[in-house]
Parts: structure tokens; sequence; C-alpha cells
């Protein structure tokens, strides 16, 4: 598909279109692999150690091939072209799944899928806001059916998972990466800027050298001069993010504990993630007026406020209203830090950093689920308030760390009329 034209209402309109699907069908991958993968391990007879060092390792690797890969896709003529790739490489990695058997073939398989899928949900995000860049697209109101479909494949992959069993997880994870392999088909082509942001953090462009050293590659992990600076937020951010660890991995457990039924539970999920879909249809505006930072410390302090409250019994209606402040805590973060990309990084350097959020939060997600995890064992509810203590680091650097670049000065891309 050629590039889209100018900015204009219908070619904005157009890039908001085809960005829906993409993230839709990016996430409709994720809400079957998530909840369903681990019990599909479970009935290949592993026990829980054998799946925690799978999940564990697989974790490991999204951090060390996503950022070079989305680095690379930096230089490419076109990000497009890398999620298309992504997609079908994540549908043919899916198929090994009909023929592992036991520890080693299983983990091996998870790797294999893990290396090429991994670069999909960030890529699109790089996609997504050089359109923000160009056409004045409203990132959240594209993101928002990722969610939507994430939700759906819960439900339809649950449903369908009951009627054939859970040996068919293979035949539903592979549909849905056909699904998000053909809809990759449709994502805008952007290509490169015809003329370099003037941003003045970005890095000056030289041709890749292999690197001559040890040293020298070591030197290459460290993020680049113009990410350097957003390291405080990113860290903050990864911070919020990586809070939210005992809730993905411990709440459900725990309403069960307090005696909440399965559809209370699932009611309190679905609550969380519907609060999510509206803040990001509706977070254009107040984001424009309050800025990225005054949205991350409202998320910080409601992040600890919330995970302190988890730790005790609100009753059904505390626990629904409980719920709601995942707007804030997860989606007002997610978008900030969207903003915080898109206004203050060349944008031949989405991808990049795309890949050092990417690396970030992964990292502290992991550590804090693994540390979450041996807190619970000991003090349940209690375990909650480590998550608070995530929150209230990041608060803290958020106080400390250094004005954001606003969008708009000098952050533009030129494209010809």
């Amino acid at each position: 598909m050629p590039s889209l034209p100018p900015a204009s209402p219908e070619s904005r309109r157009a890039f908001d279109r085809r960005m829906s699907f993409v993230f839709a069908g990016n996430f409709v991958s994720l809400g079957v692999f998530y909840p369903f993968f681990p019990v599909w391990l479970g009935y290949q007879g592993l026990d829980g150690d054998e799946i925690g060092l799978i999940l564990a390792i697989q974790i490991g690797l999204r951090v060390l091939v996503c950022p070079p890969v989305l680095r690379r896709a930096d230089r490419s003529s076109d990000r497009a072209h890398l999620l298309i790739a992504a997609g079908f490489a994540s549908l043919a990695a899916s198929c090994l799944f009909f023929v592992v058997d036991g520890m080693a073939q299983v983990l091996i398989a998870t790797l294999i899928l893990a290396a090429v899928w991994c670069p999909a949900i960030p890529l699109s995000d790089a996609i997504a806001l050089s359109g923000v860049r160009r056409l004045g697209s409203d990132y959240g109101r594209s993101r928002l059916w990722g969610s939507i479909a994430f939700i759906a494949a819960n439900v339809a992959g649950g449903a369908l998972l009951g009627r054939i069993g859970h040996g068919g997880f293979p035949i539903v994870l592979t549909l849905t990466f056909l699904t998000a392999a053909l809809v990759t088909l449709f994502a805008p082509r952007m290509g490169q800027p015809r003329q370099a942001s003037p941003l003045p953090l970005s890095p000056t462009q030289e041709p890749w050298l292999p690197a001559r050293s040890l040293a020298d590659r070591f030197r290459r992990l460290a993020p680049a001069p113009d990410l350097r600076r957003l390291l405080p937020l990113l860290l903050a951010i990864a911070l919020i993010q990586a809070s939210h660890a005992m809730l993905n991995g411990f709440a459900s457990l725990q309403w069960a504990r307090l005696g909440y039924s399965p559809i209370e539970i699932g009611v309190f999920w679905a609550i969380g993630v519907t609060a999510e879909v509206a803040l990001f249809r509706l977070a254009a505006k107040p984001l424009r007026r309050f800025g990225v930072r005054a949205f991350l410390i409202a998320a910080a302090v409601t992040a600890a406020a919330r995970w302190s409250l988890l730790s005790t019994d609100l009753g059904l209606i505390g626990f629904a209203i409980l719920q709601t402040t995942h707007a804030l805590t997860f989606a007002a973060t997610h978008v900030s830090l969207q903003t915080l990309i898109g206004s203050s990084v060349a944008e031949n350097r989405f991808g990049a950093a795309q890949g050092l959020s990417f690396a970030l939060q992964t990292v502290l997600m992991a550590g804090a689920t693994f540390g979450g995890g041996l807190l619970y064992k000991s003090l349940e509810a209690g375990a909650f308030y480590a998550m608070t203590a995530l929150a209230l680091m990041a608060l803290g650097l958020l106080l400390v760390a250094p004005q954001p670049q606003s969008a708009g000065s000098g952050g533009q891309t030129s494209e010809p009329s």
C-alpha cells in the first residue's frame, strides 16, 4: 500500500481506522495467550516450577530481542514491513505448539514465539505515534480497540476452549495469530520522515558499524543521548506499570480467598478494563491541558492508594469502585508514555524509545512478579504493600525529574503538501 497522503480529516480518519484494526489484531493474540497458555502448560503435564521457568525465560528473551529489533526498525524504509514480518513469523511459530512434546520442546517453541512476537506491539505504537506527529491522530482512540479486543478474546477464547477442551489451545492460538498477521497487512505505510525532526536531543545519524570490541558492545547497550534525558520519567512509568504485578498475578486469588465468586471476580476485571477503554477514549484533551508529569503524578498517587486498599476486604461495591482506578494507574500511564515519546523524541527514533521503555517495564514487572509471589506466600494480602512502595518510588522520581519537552516544541516532522 502507498504512504498516506498529507494531513487532512480524511487521511486522519483512514489512519485511525487502520491502526484500530492493527491494535485489535495484536490484542486478540494477547487475550488468548496470557490467560490460557499457563493452563495449557499444566494440561501438558508440566508442574508449577516448570511453568514458572518457561514464563520467566521467555520474558528475559523478550528484553534481549525487542530493543535491537526496534532500533533496526528505525533504520528501515518503513516500520510496517517489520510489523508484517513479525506477524507472519508469529503465526508460523504458533504452529509449533501442535507438535511439541515434553518440557524441552515446549520451552524451545515458547522462546521462538517470544522472539518473533515481542516487537509487534511496540512497533504498532511507533507507527501510531508517527500518525500523531504527522496527521494529528488521537493515539488513545485507536489503542482502545486493543483493550476491547483483549476482553473479547478472553470471553470468546474461554468459551471455545470450554467446548473443545484445553488440549485445543494450539488451535485457538493459531487462529488468533492468523487474524493478527492478516490485520498487519492494513498497517499504515508512513515511511521515513521527509525532513527529520529538529528536536535538539536527536543523535547524529551515522551509518551502522560493527562493534570493534566487547566494551564497544556494552556501550551500545546504553541509551543514546536523546533517551538518557528521559530515563527518570521512563523509569517512573516502568515502576508504576510494574506495581500492577500483584494485581495481575494474585488479585483473583486474593478475591477468591475472601469468598468472592468467579462471576464477581470476572466483573471486577471487566470494570477495570472498561475504565481503561474510557480513559483511552477521553485522555487527549486533559492530557494536553495538564501535561504528562501531572498525569503520571496522579497515576502514581492513585496506584499507591489502590494497592494499599487491595490489602483489605472492601466488599463487593468497594472493590467494584476501586477497579475503576485502573483508568489512572494503567491507561493514563500508558498514554502518558506515548505522549512523552511522541513529543520528546525525533520520529526516526520512536522505535528505540519504545524498545527502551519495553525493556525497563519488562524487567521490573518480572522482578515484581517474582518478588510478589514470594511475599504473598508469607504475607498474603499484605504483599500488596510492596506494590505501594513501587508506586511511591515512581512518585519520588516524578517530583525530581526534569520537565519533559512539550509537544509542538520542535517535535514535528515536515511532509510536503
